[in-house]
């Protein structure tokens, strides 16, 4: 009952601040309430064309009876929304009321507006008359330049809620079915709740020295990164934090500098996963934030059954659970034309003393050229100390070597 009168209370002090824009926010979640997808397929399932860039995974799909729109997949998106590419802007799409859409970051909303799409469809699923977001994603701050852009939009919770969501990262596909999931005797079984658009599971989490609690999560595999957590609960529970490094994130408000560290373990259900990398996010409450994303989810076949509410992990035959560090110390987009941008030098690291960055555009690593380098590559290089020359598209070539930290990465 607590919950629920905390919910109305955050409901009624968001009315009061945001007015029209969160009424209208709140009409768009409801707005396909009464879609109903057309399923052609011949079968329960079909495979999606699907592109794993680093953590991140996106399918391809149409609208209005064009092809080639690529779209990233989001449990954690409330709705569907549209990016100011060149081929989602030649459709000419209507704008609708005006909507301000926030993510992490500390600066102000992004301005958007509502469009409504005649045919929406991935493969075999369709729906018609289909609502969703636009948005000048370009000139929001998640972006330093448009030619990050290399994506037209994001899926969310209003499509994905009518069917079953298979992610397998090691085959890089993405499979969507119309019937229950049938898990494997290996298969972890994860009851979900829904609520505000948004799924979690309850989890256990391991802080250290006997602080151990368990507590609901938000299943976000939008999200790059493995736990995110509010600042709140360390500082309002004297948990001591290990090892912490500073580091930044971007959403649709800007740039959200905050603090890394090793959390001992997460366990979910029966799978306990030692050593999770976690995000300590700038935060008031300390119940907000709790976020698992897909640097966790990538490490198992993972399937949403929105048909059943449950979560299924099945672990890949062989596979020990880790995760993956930053060490050089940049954080980098891909940009449309292969290279790397520069988006944040962390303090202290490797990148910072070479004297890299934000902006600088990386053009080679250690004689390979970028648009060679996948981002899944760059990932795996970033986690292993060694030697680099990072190279610049100004011709400006420095060396950096790279090192485990201890308490954090070892």
């Amino acid at each position: 009952m607590a919950g629920l009168l905390r919910v109305f209370g955050i409901f009624f002090f968001l009315l009061v601040i945001g007015g029209c824009n969160v009424i209208n926010v709140l009409k768009l979640r409801s707005a396909n309430d009464d879609v109903v997808p057309t399923w052609s397929a011949t079968g329960d399932h079909f495979p999606i064309k699907t592109d794993y860039i680093g953590e991140k995974v996106f399918i391809y799909g149409s609208i209005n009876g064009v092809e080639g729109f690529k779209f990233l997949v989001d449990t954690g998106a409330s709705f569907t929304i549209l990016y100011d590419t060149p081929k989602v802007k030649s459709l000419g799409l209507q704008k609708g009321y005006e909507l301000g859409l926030a993510g992490w970051g500390d600066e102000d909303k992004s301005l958007g507006h509502q469009i409504s799409m005649r045919s929406f469809s991935f493969g075999d699923l369709k729906v018609e008359q289909f609502q969703g977001a636009f948005i000048q994603m370009s000139e929001t701050p998640y972006f330093a330049s448009p030619d990050e852009l290399i994506y037209d939009g994001v899926v969310g919770h209003d499509l994905m809620r009518h069917f079953i969501w298979t992610f397998d990262y090691q085959a890089k596909q993405v499979i969507v079915a119309n019937v229950p999931f049938a898990p494997k005797k290996s298969t972890q079984a994860l009851p979900f709740d829904t609520f505000m658009s948004k799924i979690s599971v309850e989890a256990k989490f391991d802080f250290g020295n006997g602080h151990v609690i368990d507590h609901d999560v938000i299943i976000d595999n939008g999200s790059r990164h493995y736990f995110k957590l509010s600042s709140a609960y360390p500082e309002s529970n004297d948990v001591e934090l290990p090892t912490q490094v500073t580091a930044a994130d971007f959403g649709l408000s800007g740039k959200a500098e905050h603090q890394r560290i090793t959390l001992p373990s997460i366990t979910l259900g029966d799978i306990k996963l030692n050593k999770v990398r976690t995000n300590i996010i700038e935060h008031d409450d300390e119940d907000e934030m709790w976020v698992i994303g897909n640097g966790i989810f990538n490490q198992f076949v993972t399937t949403v059954d929105y048909q059943t509410e449950t979560l299924y992990l099945t672990p890949y035959e062989g596979h020990e659970f880790q995760s993956r560090y930053n060490l050089m110390g940049l954080e980098v987009r891909k940009l449309l034309s292969g290279n790397y941008i520069v988006r944040y030098v962390m303090p202290d690291l490797p990148a910072k003393h070479a004297g890299l960055k934000a902006g600088d555009i990386i053009a080679q690593v250690n004689g390979v050229e970028a648009k060679n380098i996948s981002k899944d590559q760059w990932l795996t290089m970033s986690n292993t100390p060694a030697s680099y020359e990072i190279c610049l598209a100004s011709s400006q070539c420095v060396r950096l070597q790279s090192e485990h930290i201890e308490g954090y990465s070892r």
